[in-house]
């Protein structure tokens, strides 16, 4: 199940951030963790030749999809019920692609002009909840748990 969605420009700017869970506090740090992960896709990249598909955690795993032709990147943390089985992991690129497609569609312009300002890309939170099915999400844990 889908925990957050990040995107991040093709200078590992983190342009949009959607959580699901709702379980992360306001001190979150999305460009330090997104300046993380965007090193070690290059330092994948280049060092290596090869690209980074997913990163396993304990409790959860990142999903990894850059968009050939901009070379912007989707991040998508899920939960561990979503392994790396190669069904699994094309889902996960055909929604990234899917949400690429509408993100590029809605913000061609911003895009183009892009200056640093993330904060006309925070309204595609409403297109997200459109995109992603409700069975691909993971719910907010219960305190008591």
């Amino acid at each position: 199940m889908i925990k957050e969605i990040t995107i991040l420009s093709n200078t590992g700017v983190p342009i949009f951030c959607h959580n699901f869970c709702e379980d992360i506090d306001e001190k979150h740090n999305y460009q330090l963790i997104s300046s993380y992960f965007y090193q070690i896709s290059q330092f994948a990249k280049y060092g290596f030749k090869e690209s980074i598909n997913t990163l396993k955690m304990d409790r959860c795993i990142f999903y990894f999809y850059t968009d050939p032709l901009s070379k912007y990147q989707i991040i998508m943390k899920c939960d561990r019920k979503m392994d790396n089985k190669r069904s699994r992991k094309k889902t996960a690129d055909l929604l990234a692609h899917k949400i690429f497609t509408q993100f590029f569609s809605r913000f061609e312009k911003e895009l183009v002009n892009f200056t640093g300002n993330v904060t006309p890309f925070k309204k595609f939170s409403e297109d997200i909840e459109r995109i992603i099915p409700k069975t691909m999400i993971s719910k907010p844990m219960q305190a008591s748990q």
